[in-house]
């Protein structure tokens, strides 16, 4: 990429999961080249809130997820979606962009979809096991695909351009000391320290059995807890964890979970693609409570591949019970050894050059 002002337009979100790894691609554009960013999302989704924070241009577009039932939404998307594919056009003729990357959520389909018309490069970044219902049908038209998982490669058969590169990671994760992250956040450096948090999606079945339980969980007298609880369940768990104020520190939102992790020797939470990344990254072994709901089982999907590599313990949210958390989280506490493998296990998940990688393959890809 020799000009001076490069164009990328980076299209994805809707979820962190499909936002954060394109925050990470663009932070990693922007320090090699002068580059022009243009992330294109919709109004409905977090990207419009998180991307006020970030020097980049944000476009939306009208297009909206199909409904798991019956309904009059379903029924208009083809015209949606055509719209949105005659909008995204307009929009990447007027930037002209050297290439469109596609980070999944519906919002992608559309930029993709335009860009493969327009004849420009196109990259998709696939962050989850199980690919999106997107990804699965532009994959094999694509120049490149980046893939965090090696399970995922059959889905793109067709295309001879895919790498394992990994999912990309914002920010400082992994790289903060823990006794700093525990003397930032006032902690205890005797005792063990579990972080409850939920992701974007929210964790409100977590929350509810974390504050049913908060009691005999403390029983154990070596635990502490990082509460990220979400902006609805921040009162109620605030009240269940007064009596224990030197214990429990419950915050509504995590401002920095680069911090969080780095203080936190056990995580519960949600399997995000996003979630994943940071924790393997971090070494952090994890209690994972896949959302049920996420788009076709990915999140368990995801979960069951963290599992099976020894780096974590999956809960199915139907059989999240105080007692099934209570005992998990002891045995895992009080065994050293596994909480040590499991810390090697997540380490050995991590990618931690996934953005330089894909962005080299990017230069690769516009240089030709």
């Amino acid at each position: 990429m020799s000009e001076s002002d490069v164009r990328v337009v980076i299209a994805g979100g809707g979820t962190g999961g499909h936002l954060y790894p394109g925050i990470a691609l663009a932070e990693e554009i922007s320090r090699r080249w002068p580059a022009q960013i243009m992330f294109i999302g919709t109004k409905y989704g977090i990207e419009g809130k998180v991307l006020r924070e970030y020097p980049y241009i944000f476009k939306t577009t009208f297009i909206t997820g199909l409904q798991r039932r019956l309904s009059l939404s379903n029924l208009l998307f083809p015209f949606r979606l055509l719209g949105s594919i005659i909008h995204c056009a307009i929009v990447l003729r007027k930037f002209r962009p050297r290439v469109v990357i596609g980070t999944g959520g519906y919002v992608s389909g559309p930029a993709l979809m335009s860009a493969l018309l327009l004849r420009i490069p196109t990259v998709l970044q696939e962050q989850n096991s199980y690919p999106g219902l997107v990804n699965r049908v532009v994959g094999n038209k694509v120049s490149q695909v980046h893939l965090t998982y090696e399970n995922s490669r059959g889905y793109f058969a067709k295309n001879t351009n895919v790498w394992i590169s990994g999912n990309p990671v914002r920010g400082n994760f992994g790289k903060v000391r823990k006794e700093d992250a525990i003397r930032q956040l006032a902690l205890q450096p005797d005792r063990k320290t579990l972080l409850v948090f939920g992701g974007s999606q929210g964790a409100r079945a977590i929350n509810g059995v974390v504050a049913e339980s908060l009691a005999a969980l403390l029983e154990n007298d070596i635990l502490q807890m990082i509460w990220g609880t979400g902006a609805s369940d921040y009162e109620h768990a605030k009240k269940a964890a007064k009596p224990y104020p030197q214990k429990v520190k419950v915050m509504a939102f995590i401002n920095d979970m680069a911090v969080a992790y780095a203080a936190s020797d056990l995580a519960l939470c949600r399997s995000g693609a996003s979630t994943l990344s940071e924790i393997t990254l971090c070494g952090l072994p994890s209690i994972l409570v896949p959302y049920p709901f996420a788009a076709e089982g990915h999140q368990l999907s995801n979960a069951q591949t963290i599992e099976a590599n020894g780096a974590g313990i999956v809960i199915r949210e139907s059989d999240l019970t105080g007692e099934r958390l209570r005992t998990v989280i002891t045995e895992l506490l009080s065994d050293s050894q596994r909480m040590e493998t499991m810390s090697k296990n997540a380490r050995k998940l991590a990618k931690p050059e996934a953005a330089i990688k894909i962005v080299d393959r990017i230069e690769e890809l516009v240089n030709e």
